[in-house]
């Protein structure tokens, strides 16, 4: 049975603080946050590492072999830095967040969830095969992220500009737009709910916005441009 190491990291004017590393066979991360950044992206040694940069406050951190857990106990202000190994595929990876950013660079993970209440979400040059991404109250800027199989992207009261990093022809997206605007590879869609791509496409997304205004585009342009596709559901 793995043991469980469970203690109390109290940050008082914690900036420039060392690294600290986590067991090596851990590959996920269960992080919950509130007026805390998150920044999380790629380094090049071996076990995940992170250190905070909090002008006051205690954070309870719970790590075992598989997973490390971070939680705040007490009211702070600063930032988070988690570094994943480059050629690490996380497992399991959640994170939520209110009233600060979420950073996400070079990150690898088999499922991800993402939840930001009053902030900002930005992505790049990651692979999720399964991801969750729900933001209220901000701005998403999701840059060159792969989706190997599934997205759900709920966006309300919020901006959000997402750019696949492969053909157009691979996706296809069904969509519910409330309010605001949403358009996809240049075309405005105004009829909700719909469908937007190739029924046989291998990567599967769902996006449901409400009073958000959204732009989805696509970086390889291989393939003659799928046409849209909307219907009401009946």
């Amino acid at each position: 049975m793995l043991l469980a190491v469970v203690f109390l990291l109290s940050a008082l004017a914690a900036f420039g603080e060392e690294l600290t590393y986590a067991r090596p066979k851990t590959n996920g991360l269960d992080i919950e946050l509130s007026q805390v950044h998150l920044i999380a992206e790629a380094f090049d040694e071996e076990r995940i590492a992170y250190r905070f940069e909090l002008a006051e406050g205690k954070t309870f951190l719970h790590r075992n072999a598989k997973t490390l857990r971070i939680r705040q106990m007490t009211p702070s202000q600063g930032t988070l830095y988690v570094f994943i190994p480059k050629k690490m595929l996380l497992e399991n990876c959640s994170i939520r967040i209110s009233r600060a950013d979420i950073r996400l660079e070079g990150i690898q993970a088999v499922h991800i969830l993402a939840m930001l209440n009053m902030g900002s979400v930005t992505t790049s040059e990651c692979v999720f095969k399964n991801a969750v991404i729900n933001l209220a109250r901000g701005s998403l800027s999701y840059d060159k992220t792969q989706i190997v199989k599934s997205c759900a992207f709920t966006v309300t009261d919020a901006t959000a500009a997402i750019t696949f990093p492969s053909e157009e022809a691979e996706y296809h997206i069904d969509y519910v737009q409330n309010g605001g605007a949403l358009t996809i590879a240049g075309n405005e869609l105004t009829k909700s709910p719909g469908e937007y791509g190739s029924a046989k496409a291998k990567r599967r997304i769902i996006f449901s916005g409400g009073a958000a205004k959204t732009s989805i585009s696509f970086t390889e342009k291989g393939t003659k441009t799928t046409a849209s596709k909307q219907n009401s559901g009946n």
